[in-house]
């Protein structure tokens, strides 16, 4: 009998064993893109919220004498709107907003086109119609609504078909300031920096820049490192003007398997996907990974503005997290069927230690 339950233990937890994943593996894939693909950034990966790696390369300066640490702060671009989504559904449950409120109900103010049939949830999926801005909106500063009223003025696109556009959230920040009664930016700090305590996530403005800070680098068509141009960052206000760390973002999803910030009929709504969107949930896409074998379904967040580029990627039903911080322009955060790639690589590898 005791043989018995010896084979049994030794079954069971060898079984777990080939199950767990291999920092070392990890590590190997992220060493590679490094050497061979230049990226230059921070890479977190965790289980269950426990860090498996973190690691960083590169340097946050023109001229590479300072190198970047898992402490250094990132532009994270798109990743801001998540922050923004969140809010939006809070509101929500609040019973302050509904998700069927028109522009027209919601900010009267403004005479958007098609405000009257454009709801808060073709804003939160990018089917509003509404057109792009022009690059020249962040040569100078320009406040959310002069941001809307400039960029009404371009060609809209049809309303219901999917259109990656920064007004959508830029309308949403204004609705959050009208129904919360503070600025966007208190919102992001008093309902989720300070819950979660993400105390190295902040703003980003020209010529004001946090301490550690990972100044982004384009490398040009003859392999040049180069230094972006400074530019009016704030400009993108609620669609992308936040930085954070990698460790932070960690606390952020791990704060999504709570009800802390979101309740599970919020969250049900976010992760909801369309495939008719390109996937596309509110500021997320999610979806079941084809490239792998047991396909699992991913919550995931991209973000690119020259060389800051970033993805979180949330394995939804195993609590596997991988975050990815870039400087530069060498790590494409939108690499679906890449499997090489830094990010499918880790997804794949990732997907070997599901139980």
């Amino acid at each position: 009998m005791a043989k018995t339950l010896t084979l049994f233990i030794f079954f069971l937890f060898g079984i777990q064993a080939i199950a767990q994943t291999n920092p070392e593996s990890i590590g190997a894939i992220v060493k590679r893109a490094a050497e061979n693909e230049f990226f230059e950034g921070t890479v977190l990966v965790a289980e269950n919220g426990g860090i498996l790696y973190h690691q960083s390369f590169g340097f946050k300066d023109e001229n590479q004498k300072a190198p970047i640490s898992i402490n250094s702060r990132f532009g994270i671009a798109s990743i801001t709107k998540l922050f923004t989504a969140i809010i939006i559904l809070q509101l929500v449950e609040e019973g302050e907003i509904q998700l069927s409120d028109s522009l027209n109900e919601l900010l009267p103010d403004f005479k958007v086109p098609g405000g009257d049939r454009i709801t808060v949830h073709h804003l939160l999926l990018h089917i509003s119609g509404l057109p792009n801005e022009n690059d020249a909106i962040y040569l100078a500063p320009t406040s959310p609504k002069e941001f809307v009223e400039r960029t009404l003025e371009n060609e809209s696109h049809a309303f219901g078909e999917f259109n990656y556009a920064n007004i959508d959230y830029v309308l949403q920040g204004l609705i959050i300031e009208k129904f919360d009664q503070k600025t966007w930016e208190n919102s992001v700090q008093k309902r989720i920096l300070e819950k979660l305590e993400m105390n190295e996530t902040g703003f980003l403005e020209k010529g004001n820049f946090p301490d550690d800070f990972a100044y982004t680098f384009s490398y040009n068509k003859d392999g040049v490192r180069k230094a972006d141009p400074l530019f009016f960052i704030e400009n993108f206000y609620a669609a992308g003007c936040m930085y954070s760390t990698a460790e932070d973002l960690l606390k952020l999803d791990q704060g999504l398997y709570s009800s802390e910030i979101l309740s599970n009929e919020s969250k049900e709504l976010m992760y909801k996907s369309y495939p008719e969107y390109n996937y596309s949930g509110y500021s997320v896409w999610t979806y079941n990974y084809p490239f792998s074998d047991s396909k699992p379904r991913l919550m995931e967040r991209r973000g690119g503005i020259l060389g800051a580029n970033s993805v979180l990627i949330r394995m939804l039903e195993s609590n596997k997290t991988i975050i990815i911080l870039s400087n530069n322009n060498r790590f494409n955060p939108d690499s679906f069927g890449n499997t090489n790639s830094l990010k499918e690589a880790l997804i794949i590898e990732l997907d070997k230690a599901v139980e």
